[in-house]
Order: C-alpha cells, then structure tokens, then sequence
C-alpha cells in the first residue's frame, strides 16, 4: 500500500560532477563529517554564518562562546576535534583563550581574524594552533584551510604517540 507508483523514477541518480552541491565541497571535507567543533566568535553575524557551513558540511557544532573565557570554558567542558577561535574578543583574546585550552586540553585550534599581520601569526603558530584563517570567511576558503589545519594536528597527535 505504501509502495510508489512505477511512473516516477526508482531512485534518485547520483550526484553529476556538474551538479552544483558536489562542486561546492570537495571529497576530503567528508572526512571532517561528524567532527565536534566550538565556536568561539565574538560577532553574531559570523557565529550563525559559521555554524551554518560546518553543518552544511556535516560537522556537529557542540557550543557557541561569544568571548574567549566562555570559549575556554565551552571547549573544556564540550572536549571538541576542532576549535574556531576569534583574535579580537571581549573578556580574554583569542590567542590568551588558545593558550589556556592547549595547557589542558589537546585540540584542533584554528584562529580566525582580520588581521593578517605576521606578528599575530607567529603568535598563534608559537602556542601550538593548528591554522590561521584570515576573514571574510566563505564555504570555499573555510572549508578547505579546515581540512588541512586537522590533518597537520592530526598528523603532530599521531607522531606524539609514535
């Protein structure tokens, strides 16, 4: 009784190359899908545009802080894959929040920020952050810069054990 009628087509053909979805996000984004994340952005646009494309992408976004203390504390109480960490917040900066988290707890740290000047990149590279993605961020810049930041911490996680 609940079967289809035969008219409409069986199944739905694979995704084309020229489909426009499977060109948005390339294969090895999959390999983040069911990865856990904290956002830690102090804009409210950039939070919902963020958490917006990491579901897209099929990572589960556990917490949203709005300052780096509550990001801390959202990143030690949630122990995430990945973190997303603001430079420039109320409370306690980014690169202070980072340094905290990565005393206690080893995750994948990528900065986010306006600034593109060495001093803050050298900065993040020095506390042990897996990447440095410079704002705007879009599906395209984000997605890709992400995938490699985890397989640099995953690559570094692995060698610590060997």
């Amino acid at each position: 009784m609940s079967e289809e009628p035969e008219s409409k087509s069986p199944s739905s053909p694979p995704a084309s190359p020229t489909d426009p979805q499977s060109q948005t996000q390339p294969a090895t984004v999959n390999s983040l899908a069911g990865k856990r994340v904290v956002i830690c952005e102090d804009e409210g646009i950039l939070q919902v545009q963020l958490k917006r494309i990491l579901t897209h992408a099929g990572l589960i976004v556990v917490a949203i802080a709005g300052d780096g203390q509550a990001g801390v504390e959202a990143v030690l109480r949630e122990r995430p894959d990945l973190v997303l960490m603001d430079i420039k917040m109320p409370v306690m900066d980014g690169l202070e929040a980072a340094r905290h988290i990565i005393a206690v707890y080893k995750a994948c740290i990528v900065m986010l920020t306006a600034y593109a000047t060495e001093e803050y990149r050298q900065e993040a590279a020095e506390l042990g952050t897996c990447g440095y993605i410079l704002k705007p961020i879009t599906a395209q810049t984000l997605m890709p810069q992400l995938q490699q930041a985890f397989a640099r911490f995953t690559d570094a996680k692995d060698g610590d054990q060997g």
